[in-house]
């Protein structure tokens, strides 16, 4: 009978099957991330972290079908937006995404909330990110387009939900939902786990949350984004240096049944069978490590050194010489990456100039400022890299390819 998936208990909250291989696996995950971003300089990562939030966006808004491109979402966050419907909304959903990323990210980091998996903090992940969308897109979205169905941000559902059409409910019911919800905040508050059992409990409730679905529609970018939130709360990939949801999106239809198979009752039809429980947690640690390897490896010193050099003698080829930059630039750029920042009367010396061309070192910098390579807050300011879009490609293009970054031109 269907109904038997409505009270589901969340006891044991992590599996208790194969529990020595996941924590194996979680201590792995942790020390691979902090390995990673202890290679990195806080201001590169800080840089590189939040054009990486564009990548979150895009492959979160692509597991759930709606296709674009980094260069679009730019667009929108800008207001230029596409004529084509479609491509508009699919724009809209994603620069709404990147606004309420940066911003529930910077309260997490600053001000974590006292249990991230409760009502109100979940709840404020779906209205932070529909807040950010035009009226007309508070309504559920599906194949056929808007319906007459308010989304009701920040709202719990009131109504049952099924994924095959109406056969088979999906989760509790909505007259259980507020009490089941408030079971999985107590199961999932971060003060029920130490250690490498805590990267379990958050693999454990991305699970979790998806079976609730506690709002009528947008539950699997919300899912996505508390999941993010929920490892940066707990001190793994702090800088967003690596993408879950691009693990996700690498392979969506495994990442579906991974998902539907943890729906699974035990024997008893009392709560979830734990085989599959175990399968889906060892899956989710296994795409954060996928992820932290891949990004580890691109982000390799020796490589980007070349793809630096590698950029400005490309730029100087498309615009001929019409504005060249100095050559000279790459070992500025290049100690920036490494470094973090630099203190700005120090640029020229990096550059390998004398006290002779001083001005032409400034002239240098106020270029690379002005072209949004180089970051600097004032004229007497430390100086940080930058990482417009017209590098992404050069710089990262296992992660910036041409089907993700759209087409770039130059200014």
């Amino acid at each position: 009978m269907a109904t038997h998936l409505l009270d589901l208990s969340f006891d044991p909250a992590i599996p208790r099957r194969r529990l020595g291989e996941l924590k194996d696996m979680a201590q792995e995950v942790v020390i691979a991330s902090s390995t990673l971003e202890g290679r990195i300089a806080v201001r590169t990562a800080a840089a590189l972290g939040d054009r990486l939030r564009f990548l979150n966006s895009y492959h979160s808004n692509l597991i759930e079908g709606h296709k674009t491109s980094i260069l679009d979402i730019e667009a929108a966050l800008q207001q230029d937006f596409s004529g084509d419907e479609q491509k508009r909304y699919a724009q809209e959903l994603c620069a709404a995404h990147v606004r309420a990323e940066r911003v529930l990210m910077a309260e997490v980091l600053e001000t974590p909330p006292v249990n991230i998996c409760a009502e109100d903090f979940v709840s404020r992940i779906h209205r932070t990110i529909y807040e950010q969308l035009p009226s007309h897109h508070l309504f559920v979205h599906d194949q056929g387009g808007f319906t007459r169905h308010a989304v009701l941000p920040g709202q719990m559902r009131d109504g049952q939900v099924s994924l095959d059409g109406g056969l088979t409910p999906h989760g509790p019911s909505a007259d259980r939902l507020p009490a089941t919800f408030a079971e999985f905040s107590r199961a999932y508050d971060p003060v029920n786990f130490h250690g490498d059992e805590r990267l379990i409990a958050i693999a454990a409730s991305h699970h979790r949350l998806v079976w609730l679905h506690p709002f009528r529609d947008g539950n699997g970018r919300v899912t996505r984004l508390f999941s993010g939130l929920y490892l940066a709360h707990a001190g793994i990939n702090r800088s967003n240096l690596w993408s879950l949801s691009r693990g996700f999106s690498r392979d969506k239809q495994w990442y579906m049944t991974n998902l539907r198979s943890a729906d699974s009752p035990d024997e008893d039809r009392k709560g979830f069978d734990q085989d599959y429980f175990a399968d889906f947690c060892l899956y989710f640690l296994e795409v954060c490590l996928d992820q932290i390897r891949f990004m580890d490896k691109i982000l390799g010193l020796n490589r980007i050194d070349a793809r630096i050099e590698g950029y400005i003698r490309d730029r100087d080829k498309t615009r001929g010489a019409t504005d060249p930059l100095d050559q000279r630039s790459a070992k500025l750029l290049k100690a920036l990456f490494l470094q973090g920042e630099v203190p700005r009367g120090e640029a020229r010396s990096i550059m390998g100039m004398d006290h002779q061309t001083d001005r032409h070192a400034r002239r240098i910098v106020s270029q690379l400022v002005r072209e949004g390579l180089v970051c600097s807050s004032s004229h007497r300011a430390p100086l940080t890299i930058g990482f417009p879009t017209q590098v992404l490609r050069y710089y990262f293009p296992d992660i910036f390819d041409p089907s993700v970054l759209g087409e770039a031109t130059e200014e």
